[in-house]
């Protein structure tokens, strides 16, 4: 009998060693200090919830929302003259001597703009995630900024645009972040430097001056502190090296303030001249992997083909449509992607009616077949033809057609599976049994009668 006291006392005692082991573990993984290298930096775990969210918004919302003609770079191209911003600006409001850039700021009200409402509609569409521009290229933060009194604050809105945005994303229970553009910017506001207005000299996008940079970086970590954004999305690497932009102590700052905040969080790899390179993601602009790729990435693409902010010169038959863009969602999350899909509202705070159309598409879309997109992970191929497959735990796989198969649909690389280990076939979405078989020619499926939506087609292979 003392054996077995013994051993009746020892599981507790084990069992709480144990407790101690993970505790303390996961105590030093919060309490990790991050070092401004790029060994340390790239020790850093992608999060989880980033991996499964799949789907986020961008918002392209600014001064440039005021003309909306063309581009949301309308700062840098009204003043060059072979460009049609040029023209248009001149004819409609006079030459760039009469007429600058910070004289629209009286016309970017945000008058109509319920905050709330942008992020229902953002959860109606199944988006995960939330960044706004929270400054762009032209300078111009949508915060109450210390540094300037050019800010949404104290000039145009008179609001905090980011701070409110914040808040009700968040309560919408998704993910928040301002995406910065202004480590190399276009655009001197009239207070920087007191003697200089306009456009920055010397290169086409502007000149590397180490202290309008250093000005830059002090409101970014502005940006940071107040807001703790989940993401570090950056922008402006196209000129400036990683050490012009010290971008090496940026994210270990940004990580160590992360885990102040309790917060798990990544940094995409728009870090001077790294794109493809560095960062916890990377981020393609308007294009995407043509194949697996392991390392996550993201692709960031606009509703509107030709700009990222509102753009009156759009015309409506030339927005991405509800298909291409469910088309896009599910290839890229076959790949190991997300998509990051931007939105350009009006000045005054309003999302255009087919912006909204399209993103209430895509949340019924999601409605409907999130299962095979939210928290699964890429297969071994990514897909075949108009096929593609995402997969969740072992057991699980998901072939996705992208047009509704009218006769029966073979799967050649599924193939490889043998009858005994498949459970069951079913399509997301349709109540109708699937009729199946497998083959060395691949897997056989018989779709249903009746369609279960409009756009790509989840079915769902359960396995032993």
């Amino acid at each position: 009998m003392k054996p077995k006291k013994r051993t009746t006392l020892l599981i507790p005692f084990i069992l709480f060693l144990v407790v101690v082991f993970l505790f303390t573990n996961c105590r030093q993984e919060e309490e990790k200090t991050y070092e401004p290298t790029w060994e340390s930096i790239e020790s850093h775990p992608l999060p989880q919830w980033y991996d499964d969210a799949k789907f986020g918004i961008f918002i392209h919302w600014g001064v440039y929302s005021v003309p909306a003609y063309r581009t949301e770079w309308y700062a840098h191209r009204m003043h060059d003259t072979s460009s049609p911003v040029y023209d248009h600006h001149k004819e409609t409001y006079g030459d760039t001597t009469e007429f600058e850039y910070h004289e629209f700021l009286p016309d970017f009200t945000a008058e109509n703009w319920d905050p709330n409402q942008w992020a229902k509609l953002f959860k109606e569409a199944g988006a995960r995630y939330v960044v706004l521009t929270a400054e762009h290229h032209d300078g111009f933060p949508l915060w109450d900024s210390q540094f300037t009194q050019y800010d949404a604050v104290n000039k145009g809105p008179e609001r905090d645009l980011v701070g409110d945005l914040a808040n009700a994303v968040r309560k919408q229970q998704m993910k928040f972040s301002g995406s910065y553009h202004a480590l190399l910017n276009y655009y001197k506001w009239p207070d920087w430097p007191k003697d200089i207005s306009g456009r920055i000299p010397g290169h086409e996008y502007g000149e590397l001056d180490p202290d309008y940079l250093e000005y830059m970086r002090d409101k970014l970590y502005e940006m940071l502190e107040l807001y703790k954004p989940a993401l570090l999305w950056l922008d402006g690497d196209w000129v400036g090296t990683a050490e012009q932009y010290k971008s090496k102590q940026l994210v270990a700052d940004y990580y160590n303030m992360a885990n102040e905040w309790g917060k798990e969080v990544a940094v995409n790899d728009r870090l001077g001249k790294l794109r493809g390179k560095r960062g916890d993601f990377y981020t393609p602009e308007r294009s995407k992997m043509d194949t697996l790729t392991k390392h996550k990435w993201e692709t960031c693409t606009s509703i509107d083909p030709h700009s990222w902010g509102y753009s009156q010169a759009t015309r409506e038959e030339e927005y991405k449509t509800s298909n291409e863009i469910i088309d896009m969602l599910v290839d890229i999350v076959s790949k190991n992607g997300n998509l990051l899909l931007n939105v350009g509202p009006k000045a005054d705070g309003t999302i255009p009616q087919l912006m909204k159309d399209r993103l209430r598409d895509v949340g019924e879309w999601l409605n409907t077949n999130g299962e095979a997109i939210y928290a699964t992970t890429y297969w071994e191929t990514f897909g075949e033809d108009d096929i593609r497959f995402t997969r969740k735990g072992d057991n699980t796989l998901y072939a996705i057609a992208l047009t509704w198969p009218e006769e029966p649909m073979t799967i050649e690389t599924f193939g490889d599976l043998s009858e005994s280990e498949i459970v069951s076939v079913s399509l997301l979405g349709s109540d109708e049994s699937i009729d199946w078989s497998v083959s060395s020619g691949g897997m056989t499926i018989q779709p249903p009668s009746e369609k279960p939506c409009e756009h790509a087609f989840a079915f769902k292979v359960s396995l032993e």
